[in-house]
């Protein structure tokens, strides 16, 4: 399902579920919402980058590490767990992680699932100018163009007995000054244009969004009825 969805309706999720997580500190609405975005991410057949779950624990050891006692002064309450890690400590940093999950699982499905030229489209309908979504969309689709002129160069070194390193493809490629030809009109008005690659809205893009925007306003009733962006157990 999460596939079908156009690149701009992906995006539109990102944003809005990254500021629903971002403005509470809520621990049982940010662990269902991750568990949302998990599901999604799976359902999507996707694997999480090995990389940003050692980011993800790079970025909890040096937020207790910068200040251990922090959960016990926002908790207002201090219960021993294990050896200098309190239970307040515990919730702070599971809050982290399970903001870092949903941010870095909706980000990786809007792109590990969109074509390159679709991001820039969705980019530039947002209102973002034409010549910076297209390079941004480029920049996204440079990995697997560089595996691809690489492999060609590599077949072609080969077949002459000749020694040919991933170094040599990107001074050979930087030398030639490759590109690929736009895959999007040229006209339009101001910064906008009409691109091939953009798909249009469906009923079950709009839907998808609707769901997105109503976790905003679930994060907002909850600051409401805590009073306050943290949930507090311990009150």
């Amino acid at each position: 399902m999460i596939k079908s969805l156009t690149p701009f309706t992906k995006f539109l999720i990102f944003i809005l579920t990254m500021v629903a997580a971002l403005i509470t500190n809520d621990t049982r609405f940010l662990g269902v919402l991750a568990l949302i975005a998990l599901t999604c991410f799976i359902s999507a057949k996707l694997k999480f980058a090995k990389w940003l779950w050692i980011l993800i624990i790079l970025h909890l050891v040096i937020t207790f590490s910068l200040d251990p006692d922090y959960g016990v002064s926002l908790y207002h309450y201090n219960i021993s767990w294990i050896a200098d890690l309190t239970l307040q400590d515990a919730i702070y940093l599971l809050n982290i992680f399970f903001k870092d999950v949903i941010i870095l699982t909706f980000f990786q499905i809007f792109l590990m699932t969109s074509h390159p030229l679709e991001i820039a489209a969705s980019l530039n309908y947002v209102g973002l100018p034409y010549r910076l979504s297209y390079t941004i969309g480029r920049l996204f689709g440079l990995s697997s163009r560089f595996n691809a002129a690489y492999t060609k160069l590599y077949k072609a070194a080969i077949a002459q007995n000749q020694k040919f390193s991933r170094f040599d493809a990107v001074r050979f490629l930087l030398k030639a000054k490759h590109d690929e030809t736009l895959a999007s009109r040229h006209f339009g008005k101001k910064q906008k244009r009409t691109w091939y690659q953009m798909r249009p809205i469906s009923v079950r893009d709009k839907r998808a969004m609707w769901l997105a925007g109503f976790s905003v306003i679930i994060s907002i009733i909850l600051i409401v009825v805590n009073g306050g962006r943290l949930w507090n157990p311990f009150r």
